[in-house]
């Protein structure tokens, strides 16, 4: 009530004392409105923290359980599962650090940032960098997927070593020219006075020295090289997949055909869940950084359901890597069991070629004891 009246005497404090023309008097006035809120009512907000806290738990849980999957049994730590321990750890970033800067962003900072430049800043390195992160590897994944089955000798002889340097070099590049580059951008201060920023909160891109138009700039070409360059690979990759699968007769058995079905699959899978997060945050920026002229109300939701979609696919991303992999279920139930027992398994899951050579072996070791046992009985009738 204090601040309805305190409101009141200041807009009719300046417009009986002031000639100021109207439309610079709304100027003024629109940060003391708004103090200490957002463009959302008291419950948006409360719904709002609640669907990201939802989804950062479960983004949070489902992916460390795939790193422990993967990093506690050495059979999982294979090639094409290194891609999905660096996506896995890219996403629990981005959902621990990222997600709650977000979240105080776009709804009691939102007019009222108390948190510092640094986490201002520290909010758009993760989140741009894990970002394109992912994107950058995603395309790898599908050219990796691509050359397992068409060219599968070259696959096998792809050392392990030099796939680590690559996924390094995933991560250095989105670091320096997602992270470092655009937190630049960014800065803590009143937004309003230009109309393309009218919408944004205090933690956004910053005005002065011309830094919408820079910003703009940087961004579409960023976006041409990290985000449509590498969809036109994955595009282009599932194709010859396809193909490859479908199209092409080669003399192929049945156990490999299966398996590379279910690496289209699994592929498949990521790629869907990738192109739900990223295309309408994508969408949402190129839009709020050219259009002058828009309702605040509308910007705002477009951004909350476009992040949505993005904290969702990180959510997805867990279950779709159980859902194309018996392998990675049951090293994810052993963890979670050893999680819940504290009692760590002795489990392992081996690759198919060395629980092939467990099968020789074993074999092998069945005929030695029958000859052994044989003998010993033809030696006792004797």
């Amino acid at each position: 009530m204090a601040t309805e009246k305190s409101f009141v005497n200041y807009t009719s404090h300046l417009l009986l004392n002031s000639t100021t023309p109207l439309s610079e008097f709304f100027d003024q006035t629109t940060y003391f409105v708004h103090t200490g809120t957002s463009p959302a009512s008291y419950y948006e907000q409360i719904a709002i923290a609640t669907v990201i806290a939802i989804f950062g738990i479960w983004s949070t849980f489902g992916n460390l359980v795939t790193i422990l999957a993967i990093a506690l049994h050495r059979g999982m730590r294979t090639k094409c599962n290194l891609f999905i321990l660096s996506l896995a750890l890219s996403d629990l970033i981005s959902g621990v650090v990222a997600s709650p800067l977000w979240l105080y962003r776009r709804t009691w900072g939102f007019y009222d940032w108390k948190w510092g430049e640094f986490l201002c800043k520290l909010f758009w390195f993760t989140d741009e960098s894990t970002s394109y992160c992912t994107a950058l590897h995603i395309a790898s994944f599908a050219v990796w997927r691509l050359i397992g089955v068409k060219w599968p000798l070259r696959f096998e002889a792809t050392k392990r070593k030099k796939l680590v340097i690559w996924l390094l070099t995933l991560w250095l590049v989105s670091i320096i020219f997602r992270g470092f580059v655009f937190s630049y951008f960014y800065e803590v201060a009143k937004k309003g006075a230009e109309e393309v920023s009218s919408s944004w909160p205090m933690c956004s891109i910053r005005l002065s020295n011309n830094g919408v138009a820079e910003h703009r700039i940087y961004y579409t070409f960023s976006q041409i090289t990290f985000l449509w360059f590498p969809l036109l690979v994955l595009f282009v990759s599932s194709l010859l997949l396809v193909k490859e699968l479908y199209f092409t007769e080669v003399a192929k058995s049945a156990t490999r055909r299966k398996k590379e079905k279910k690496i289209a699959f699994q592929l498949a899978l990521i790629s869907t869940s990738f192109l739900i997060g990223y295309i309408p945050m994508s969408s949402y920026v190129m839009w709020t950084t050219r259009v002058a002229h828009k309702d605040p109300l509308f910007d705002y939701w477009f951004h909350v359901g476009a992040y949505f979609c993005l904290r969702f696919s990180e959510c997805l991303n867990p279950v779709m890597y159980n859902l194309a992999s018996t392998k990675m279920r049951e090293a994810s139930k052993d963890v979670l069991w050893t999680l819940r027992t504290c009692n760590q398994s002795k489990k392992e899951f081996g690759s198919s070629r060395e629980m092939s050579k467990s099968r020789i072996l074993s074999t092998s070791q069945v005929k030695n004891s029958s000859a052994l046992l044989k003998k010993s009985v033809s030696r006792s009738n004797e």
